[in-house]
C-alpha cells in the first residue's frame, strides 16, 4: 500500500517540469510591456540630459561671477 500513495518517477517528473514551466511563465514579459519599460527609461535619460543642461548653464553662471570676484579681489581688472 506505501506504493500507491507514493507519486512514482513520472509524476514527480512531470510536476517538477509544471513548476519550472509556471516560473519561466512568470519572468515572461509580452513585447509592449517591454516597450513601455523602454519608454520609460528614455524618458527618464531625457529628463536627466534636460537637468545636466540646466546645471552646465548655472556652473557657467557661477563661474563667470567666481571670475569676477577673483578679478576684482587681485585687482587684475584695473589698468
Amino acid at each position: 500500500m506505501t506504493q500507491a500513495n507514493e507519486p512514482s518517477d513520472y509524476d514527480r517528473q512531470l510536476r517538477h517540469l509544471n513548476r519550472r514551466l509556471e516560473r519561466l511563465e512568470d519572468t515572461q514579459i509580452s513585447p509592449q510591456e517591454f516597450g513601455r519599460g523602454l519608454d520609460r527609461v528614455y524618458s527618464e535619460i531625457d529628463a536627466l540630459r534636460s537637468e545636466m543642461g540646466e546645471m552646465k548653464l548655472l556652473m557657467m553662471e557661477m563661474n563667470n561671477k567666481f571670475n569676477v570676484i577673483m578679478q576684482y579681489i587681485t585687482g587684475s581688472d584695473r589698468s
